[in-house]
């Protein structure tokens, strides 16, 4: 019995780390983590834990909508994941290309008169869209959700998902840490660097949406 009960739980690890790598992948906290501190840089420390807050309750809640009944709904309203590849990758190339003029502005738009800044942006500026979603709950998660729980056990699938999003969770909270290392000076210039790299992987996501729709004629 012993045998059996060791070769049982080899067997659900097996399958966990089946479900859990892809989905780690493509959430990707590693590529979440320096856009979530371009897009806090202005925040004030508390501002920051609610963005982390609401960005990962809200991935998670979408995620989990969509493990349960995203293939129904995409098929009832006739939306392909390329169609939410495409439309996500054109948000994040508007948002990109705001990150790489952030603080370019100039005070005074006429000589000798000057303009109070741009007020910070709040939690729910960011955190829901682009965070929460394309960020973290993007195009590609909510594709492999939908497959993995078409094709292995659901309950293994929302654990595993649990799972990664609590990793991600400590990750942005590591963001919040390195903010306070570089100062905002740091966090402008590394502002301007993620919004290339935001712009770059936005124009990828389109690039992936278009191509894997037109492969759907061939």
């Amino acid at each position: 019995m012993k045998i059996l009960a060791d070769f049982s739980r080899s067997l659900m690890i097996e399958e966990f780390l089946l479900i859990f790598i892809p989905m780690f992948v493509v959430i990707d906290p590693f590529g979440v983590m320096p856009i979530y501190l371009g897009l806090t840089g202005d925040m004030d420390t508390d501002n920051k834990r609610k963005t982390l807050r609401y960005s990962i309750l809200f991935a998670t809640s979408l995620l989990i909508v969509f493990a349960l009944i995203g293939k129904a709904v995409l098929d009832y309203l006739s939306v392909t994941i390329e169609a939410l590849m495409i439309t996500g990758g054109l948000l994040l190339l508007v948002i990109g290309i705001m990150m790489l003029y952030e603080g370019d502005t100039p005070r005074s738009r006429r000589k000798g008169v000057e303009e109070a800044e741009n007020p910070p942006r709040e939690p729910e500026d960011v955190a829901f869209v682009p965070l929460g979603t394309p960020m973290i709950a993007g195009p590609g998660a909510i594709s492999v959700v939908i497959i993995l729980t078409g094709t292995a056990d659901v309950p293994l699938v929302l654990v595993s998902l649990l799972t990664v999003m609590a990793i991600c969770a400590v990750f942005l909270w590591q963001a919040i840490i390195v903010h306070k290392k570089i100062g905002n000076a740091g966090a402008r210039a590394l502002t301007r660097v993620m919004g290339l790299i935001t712009s770059v992987y936005a124009v990828q996501m389109v690039l992936d949406g278009v191509t894997g729709y037109i492969g759907t004629f061939a």
